[in-house]
């Protein structure tokens, strides 16, 4: 499809437009979408939006809203992006919550895709935001999944990970089978990046942790891949269930699956994974100590009639450092490697000029929305709302510019660090207010820390922050906020849970942390915590309540140590 801007339609007063057929092949399109069929269906959905009029507004946004969704599956990324930001400005047009998720859904996604993170993540946390207001389950998990790759894109594959899981038990709860499999599908892939930073740094506990669950979240995607019927899904669970075998050096158990991995690629015409399904044959050849052949098999795909994409380019060189590497071929290596880091500047470059496409196609919709728009009281009031959301997305990228990793971590603990804490909070309090939500905060601090350090050691001290943090976790959910905001001081933010249901809570985690065993970490050790909590209905300013859950957090001090006191 050349310029979605232009397509010819019928009349705008809809004459000869016949609404109940248009939406039964709608229908039939999403089924074939569902069943891995993206070329066909996208190509149908083409051709059925040239029938939509002008004012079938909705149907209009809806169509561009499934073409956005669809295309990047079939690598048509600009296309996707132009669709996305169309529906976008139908969605807003209308005022429509449900279709301005899926829009901004689909351009997370894109922009992800083209390595364009802060701008995904901010098109992600609008989806989120839409997929609230509207009270969609299924669209809240779509975004949240999408927001996951939003992280991966920011190289931040811890939250990428805790993203998707929270997805994950959205979509599960809500039996929705497409998103879920998406889940694992998605999760399968943020493990597996973990296991090449765990391979690059050499930590081989991280490294096994990682290969395990990439393991078992790809096995999960892969029963959730046979159950759908889609042969595309199968290859792309099967896909990373193999990685996750041979990355784990079990090449004989990926043998199976990649045979049936290469059959699906190959007799469905799925190009890019049968080239990815024969690298995967060449690193089993590899791991069975057949360096040579897996070389030719590398060469081969990387001097095909048909140039394989860039990212399929680098999978091949790559693999062709790493086994000419593996096999002591050193000077081979190097030149692999070479071309590496040549290719790496050329997807670079690339990159950039897609993303400059997907800017000026951006600006193509807006001025074409300009043209729609008359010179009266409504197109001035659409303006002014324009204006408003263009601001709100610049809000947004400066807020996803502070969400680097290294700025918001707490390297002791792994926790989030006061900096995240003092950004997210306001955020977790507006999102409650808008939900209808309660919120609590606890401000923890462990009793005496001082005295630990002085009579223990620094050391000590901080395997007790270590160990007080792996308590936090395991007692409160995934989707808390749980950050280090000083020294020996902690800050957990519960959303939906009451003050005294979060005193419950805390004083679980206080006699976990006083019946734990700190003599395994120093003989004569014991560590005891305060806890101080303040919640109720979302207040205005977010400060207040850390302000009142510290005021509780002295009162505790005040009260002897050792307890809970909820403000």
């Amino acid at each position: 499809m050349s310029d979605l801007l232009d397509l010819p339609s019928l009349p705008a007063d809809g004459r000869g437009f016949d609404a109940a057929a248009f939406d039964a092949a709608f229908a039939v399109q999403r089924q074939h979408a569902q069943a891995g069929a993206y070329e066909s269906s996208s190509e149908a959905l083409e051709q059925l939006l040239l029938t939509c009029p002008p004012a079938e507004l909705r149907r209009r946004g809806e169509t561009l809203a499934l073409l956005a969704h669809q295309y990047p599956r079939v690598g048509r990324l600009t296309s996707s992006a132009r669709c996305a930001t169309e529906a976008l400005a139908l969605a807003e047009r209308l005022g429509d919550d449900s279709l301005l998720a899926d829009a901004l859904t689909s351009q997370s996604f894109v922009y992800g895709q083209l390595l364009m993170g802060r701008e995904a993540l901010a098109s992600g946390m609008r989806a989120l935001a839409a997929a609230r207001r509207a009270g969609d389950a299924v669209r809240e998990a779509w975004a949240l999944n999408r927001v996951g790759v939003a992280y991966s894109s920011l190289e931040n594959l811890a939250q990428a990970c805790a993203s998707a899981e929270q997805a994950l038990e959205i979509a599960a709860r809500a039996e929705a089978a497409e998103v879920l499999f998406s889940c694992h599908n998605n999760l399968a892939y943020f493990w597996l990046r973990r296991v090449e930073e765990a391979q690059a740094i050499g930590d081989t506990a991280a490294l096994a942790d990682a290969v395990a669950h990439a393991r078992r979240t790809a096995e999960q995607a892969t029963v959730l891949a046979r159950r759908s019927a889609s042969p595309f899904k199968v290859a792309v669970a099967v896909s990373n269930l193999v990685n996750a075998l041979l990355a784990g050096n079990r090449p004989d158990e990926a043998l199976p699956l990649l045979n049936e991995f290469g059959h699906l690629a190959h007799d469905h015409g799925y190009r890019p994974l049968a080239v990815e399904a024969d690298a995967q044959r060449a690193t089993f050849l590899r791991l069975k100590g057949e360096p040579l052949q897996a070389a030719a098999i590398l060469e081969a795909l990387l001097h095909a009639a048909v140039e394989p994409p860039p990212k399929l380019r680098r999978l091949l060189i790559r693999s062709l450092y790493e086994t000419h590497k593996a096999s002591g071929q050193h000077r081979e290596a190097l030149k692999w490697l070479e071309a590496l880091f040549g290719l790496d500047r050329q997807i670079n470059r690339d990159n950039l000029v897609l993303q400059t496409e997907v800017i000026l196609i951006r600006e193509q919709v807006e001025q074409a929305q300009a043209r729609a728009d008359s010179a009266d009281a409504d197109a001035r009031r659409e303006r002014a709302r324009a204006a408003h959301l263009e601001n709100e997305q610049q809000r947004l990228r400066e807020h996803a510019m502070a969400l680097d990793r290294a700025a918001h971590e707490d390297v002791l603990t792994g926790l989030h660090n006061r900096r995240h804490a003092e950004f997210a909070l306001p955020l977790l309090v507006e999102g409650a207010r808008m939900a209808g939500q309660v919120i609590s905060v606890a401000a923890l601090d462990v009793d005496h820390f001082k005295k630990i350090n002085d009579t223990h050691g620094h050391a000590v001290g901080d395997a007790v922050l270590q160990q007080l943090a792996q308590l936090l976790r395991h007692r409160l959910r995934s989707a808390d906020l749980m950050a280090r905001t000083g020294g020996e001081e902690f800050m957990a933010v519960l959303v939906g849970i009451a003050p005294q249901q979060a005193a419950e809570i805390c004083e679980r985690l206080r006699l976990a942390v006083a019946e734990h065993d700190w003599a395994a970490v120093t003989p004569g050790l014991g560590v005891r915590i305060s806890v101080g909590i303040a919640g109720g209905a979302p207040p205005l300013a977010a400060d207040s309540l850390l302000h009142r859950a510290d005021h509780a957090l002295y009162a505790a001090k005040r009260g002897g140590r050792n307890r809970v006191h909820v403000d």
